[in-house]
């Protein structure tokens, strides 16, 4: 029984740790054939001509080197900015006590300590589920609000204004959660740091492909010139065009994920309220040889569901 419980929390851990692994090398492929193209397209743009008697532009000081969102902070401040949660030691404090209560209470009306570490990984999963939700709802609320700030931005430098003038009076027409990056960029541009290296920065702990990309054009605006208020605009529309294209595909397969969720987690949920609700009638999986058999089999077969269930969602 012992093997068998803890092969089980170690498969729900590496199960967690291949997906998030699988899912961020494609999202980190996309990103950097995005800016490379980006950067190819931008720096086809004539320079400025320089006007007679006019001194020439410094040199671009050298990049910054990257690191966490905000310095001093602790590892998970940049994944609980990215959930738009409070950053610090109190929530995960919170939750651990919340899992461990939970393992606790589990152990004792089963009647077996190794219900602890699989009720922790049960945890983890559900919260990491709940995290990965409320990141990708951030997420799409930026994307929604991008253009039309883009839109105001491309406005503004159009009636004559510079290009940092006008992204400082541009946020502050700007609602939440945008506005809150935006203030961020804002604070690190007084700080000494140009406008593009000051919102890469601040956009770092979001990982949106798209603010990276306008990092990239408002550093090569200012340090190069060229038509950038034609470069913002493309990217509104194409920017509108994507998030609709989005919203049509979600209601398209809406059906087919939500019954591969039901059919992923349902065999799972219902053993663990059986062992739960009725310990003496799930006892002998945990005591029984061929329990042990019978539950190790059952936890293949669910990895293995689970695995084709998510495919069949990812290819819709």
């Amino acid at each position: 029984m012992t093997t068998v419980l803890l092969l089980c929390s170690a498969i729900l851990v590496l199960v967690a740790v291949a997906i998030e692994l699988w899912m961020g090398a494609a999202r980190r492929e996309r990103l950097r054939a995005s800016l490379q193209h980006t950067e190819q397209r931008l720096a086809a743009t004539p320079a400025a001509p320089q006007l007679a008697g006019m001194p020439a532009r410094p040199a671009a000081p050298a990049a910054l080197p990257t690191g966490t969102a905000r310095a001093g902070g602790l590892p998970w401040d940049a994944l609980l900015q990215r959930a738009a949660l409070r950053t610090g030691w109190r929530l995960p404090i919170l939750w651990l006590l919340g899992a461990t209560l939970l393992g606790w209470a589990a152990a004792a009306r089963i009647g077996t300590a190794w219900m602890w570490p699989i009720t922790l990984g049960l945890c983890a999963l559900l919260l990491g589920l709940w995290i990965s939700r409320r990141i990708l709802a951030l997420q799409r609320r930026l994307l929604r609000q991008l253009p039309d700030f883009l839109d105001n931005l491309v406005r503004l430098t159009g009636l004559g204004n510079s290009l940092q003038m006008s992204f400082q009076t541009a946020s502050q027409q700007v609602p939440m959660p945008l506005r809150g990056l935006l203030d961020d960029t804002l604070s690190g541009t007084r700080s000494g740091l140009d406008l593009d290296r000051a919102l890469s920065q601040a956009a770092q702990p979001y990982r949106l492909d798209v603010l990276d990309v306008l990092a990239v054009v408002l550093g090569v605006s200012i340090r190069i010139g060229g038509r950038s208020d034609q470069i913002l605009q493309r990217m509104s529309d194409f920017m509108r065009d994507v998030d609709q294209a989005r919203q049509e595909l979600m209601a398209t397969t809406s059906e087919t994920r939500m019954s591969a969720w039901v059919l992923g987690l349902l065999p799972p949920l219902s053993a663990l309220l059986m062992a739960i609700a009725s310990p003496d009638f799930f006892a002998p999986v945990l005591e029984v040889p061929l329990g042990h058999r019978i539950l190790g089999a059952a936890l293949l077969m669910e990895l293995i569901g689970g695995f084709l269930l998510y495919r069949l969602a990812r290819s819709v």
